[in-house]
């Protein structure tokens, strides 16, 4: 294990004294979920699986930005404040 040294300000200091972890439990979690975050993969999210799954049967011209055949592609996500508000 490594060892740090950090300047903690004296009002976080005092929140933790009546802390039940030891300020190392604290800052190795703090740390384990600020790598999980950073190292999170766009692609294994809900969004990214929804991506492509929904379809705009009926499209509005004025949201068609490019036609082959009988696919569309839309820009109504650039749009969605003029829906939304």
């Amino acid at each position: 294990m490594s060892k740090i040294t950090l300047e903690i300000p004296e009002a976080l200091m005092n929140q933790l004294q009546n802390k039940s972890d030891s300020i190392q439990d604290i800052l190795l979690k703090a740390l384990e979920d600020y790598l999980k975050r950073e190292e999170s993969d766009i692609t294994k999210t809900q969004t990214w699986n929804l991506c492509g799954t929904l379809e705009v049967s009926n499209p509005e011209p004025e949201f068609i930005v490019k036609q082959s055949g009988t696919e569309f592609s839309t820009n109504y996500a650039e749009n969605s404040d003029l829906t939304l508000y």
